[in-house]
């Protein structure tokens, strides 16, 4: 029986693995690679410098934005008014629809009264007076509350 045997192949070292400055030279190179840099920006308008690039692209294209974010701010600005207009007129309505609503319990009450019915009336009376004073003692626990989130919010706290 003829057996083939294996051929030995050429022993091979290991391969060397490199050394520590040559590692360093590497993570190195590599850290590099990695970094980069980058701008952004906030608001309405793109910083001077890239604004002045719009002209390039587009003719007058730098004016043409200024005057889109003037025409935004002032349209943000009529909408506010606005706003606090409606709150202003709701809150008026508010306030002359409660004082309809307690004149007509105290005048309820003093019917009652009149006709006979004085602790009828005196129990109206006493709940519309309650009332006002719960109204008027939760609108100013809100209102406060409301100004110390609204102070924590532009203080940047959560």
């Amino acid at each position: 029986m003829n057996k083939k045997r294996r051929q030995d192949k050429p022993h091979q070292p290991p391969p060397q693995l490199p050394g520590r400055e040559t590692l360093r030279q590497l993570v190195r190179q590599e850290i590099r690679q990695e970094i980069s840099v980058s701008s952004t920006f906030s608001g309405p308008l793109p910083p001077p410098d890239i604004l002045a690039r719009y002209n390039d692209a587009v003719p007058d294209g730098a004016e043409r934005i200024i005057a889109l974010a003037e025409r935004q701010a002032a349209h943000r600005m009529a909408l506010e008014s606005r706003v606090v207009d409606a709150d202003i007129k709701r809150s008026n309505l508010g306030l002359g629809g409660g004082l309809l609503v307690a004149l007509a319990g105290l005048f309820a009450s003093f019917l009652m009264v009149d006709r006979g019915n004085a602790v009828a009336g005196a129990v109206v009376a006493s709940l519309d007076l309650a009332g006002l004073v719960a109204v008027f003692v939760y609108g100013t626990v809100s209102r406060r509350s409301e100004r110390q989130q609204r102070v924590k919010a532009l203080s940047g706290e959560s």
